[in-house]
């Protein structure tokens, strides 16, 4: 049976062959375990795949169905569908439809009875709450009535800021820009790029760089070994490389066998590390254990950046591990068997 729907004096009222009852009457009425009987799904799915927003069956003997329009109207004979699939999901119930909208708009069935925010926020106002009792719900009901009143109920949420404006005002501008700024990336990155080919250069380098992509790698055919992996790495892309202050730039070991090389390596470290602590080069850093050589250099590619560029310089600096690291790996290869 349908129930009949007011907005006054008496909130969500209900007439059944049973007689007139409020919401509030019948939650007060029931006992703990009738409450927790109470069942409120979101996103409801029927068997015909359409979807309501909130169906909340009571005792199963109570479907109450909502379905909240905040921006979209109502599509063709949207509620009318609803209420069939209603009908044939819980037979022998009672039903109240509600259609909630910012305005109080009306739906094409008209048994979805039509309730504005203003009209919702009004009723759960009305609801007392015992403080000492459930304090914490409280609180989430009183968070809920503030979101309904200031984000929907004043359409917060569809307004449009200055900011907002201003882009549609120049978005033409800003994608030409976008397109300028992407360009020019690409083409710093490539000089980037360049540099590090022309620096290590010969065809016994491998360079695996992508532009796109954050890190890029650098290394001897000879330190890419089963086990063992020894590479220069650097952190930077062409997304980035005219707007970040500095990247990071190491000298990485990874692979099964890399403690083994640690351990021959921590001994040529020992004699190197007046050399480290005067270039400003960190060994086995915290933030990247892996890494017997790290240092933050600054980005020379910025458009803002005054001076030269002197990554040529800064790989300079690092000959010297070139070089150890090289001692070490012979010495490895001469200690350890690397299937």
């Amino acid at each position: 049976m349908i129930v009949s729907f007011t907005i006054g004096h008496v909130p969500y009222l209900f007439c059944s062959k049973k007689g007139c009852h409020s919401i509030k009457d019948i939650l007060e009425s029931l006992t703990l375990a009738e409450k927790n009987n109470i069942k409120i799904n979101r996103e409801h799915t029927f068997s015909n795949g359409k979807r309501i927003d909130i169906l909340i069956n009571v005792r199963d003997t109570m479907i109450i169905a909502i379905e909240n329009k905040v921006f979209s109207s109502e599509s063709d004979k949207q509620t009318e569908v609803y209420e069939k699939s209603i009908y044939e999901e819980f037979p022998d119930h009672e039903y109240l439809f509600l259609f909630l909208t910012p305005n109080g708009k009306l739906a094409q069935s008209e048994n979805f009875k039509s309730i504005s925010y203003k009209q919702l926020v009004n009723q759960l106002k009305q609801v007392e709450f015992d403080y000492r009792r459930d304090i914490r719900r409280k609180i989430i009901f009183d968070e809920f009535i503030l979101h309904v009143e200031e984000y929907m109920m004043n359409k917060k949420s569809k307004s449009i800021s200055d900011q907002t404006k201003l882009y549609l005002e120049y978005q033409d501008t800003i994608k030409k820009l976008s397109e300028y700024y992407k360009k020019d990336s690409l083409m710093v990155f490539e000089e980037f790029e360049g540099i590090l080919k022309n620096f290590f250069g010969g065809d016994k380098r491998v360079f695996n760089i992508k532009q796109e992509r954050g890190f890029h790698q650098v290394y001897k055919k000879t330190w890419n070994r089963t086990g063992l992996f020894i590479h220069h790495e650097f952190w930077i892309s062409s997304e980035d490389i005219l707007s970040r202050l500095d990247f990071e730039y190491m000298i990485e070991v990874e692979g099964k066998e890399k403690e083994n090389f640690f351990s021959l390596f921590q001994k040529e470290y020992e004699k190197m590390e007046g050399e480290y602590r005067e270039r400003g080069i960190s060994y086995r850093p915290d933030n990247r254990k892996i890494a017997i050589a790290y240092k933050r250099i600054d980005n020379y590619f910025r458009p803002d950046y005054v001076g030269e560029n002197k990554l040529i310089e800064e790989l300079e600096h690092w000959k010297f591990i070139e070089s150890a690291i090289d001692r070490v790996h012979k010495e490895f290869l001469r200690l350890y068997t690397v299937k």
